[in-house]
């Protein structure tokens, strides 16, 4: 990539200089742009060390840090099934 102009907010990134994909957050100016790996601090990444991930990168990524979600609450019982 040469210019912010071609990347797509939210898109995934391969970014050379890290080695890893990387999901593109907002342009700085025309060289740089914000991107974000998983959950971490933003990064002021140069554009041109970026590539539009393939596929199989995309699916790594995406396998990288499974989501981990609360267990549900207990459902409230009703007034009838709480009567003898």
């Amino acid at each position: 990539m040469t210019t912010t102009n071609k990347i797509q907010n939210g898109s995934l990134y391969f970014n050379t200089s890290t080695n890893r994909v990387e999901r593109a957050i907002g342009s700085i100016n025309g060289q740089r742009l914000w991107t974000q790996y998983h959950k971490n601090p933003l990064n002021a990444t140069p554009v041109k060390l970026l590539r539009l991930a393939s596929d199989n990168e995309v699916e790594g990524y995406k396998t990288e840090t499974p989501v981990k979600l609360p267990p549900l609450p207990k459902l409230p019982t009703s007034y009838e099934s709480n009567r003898i």
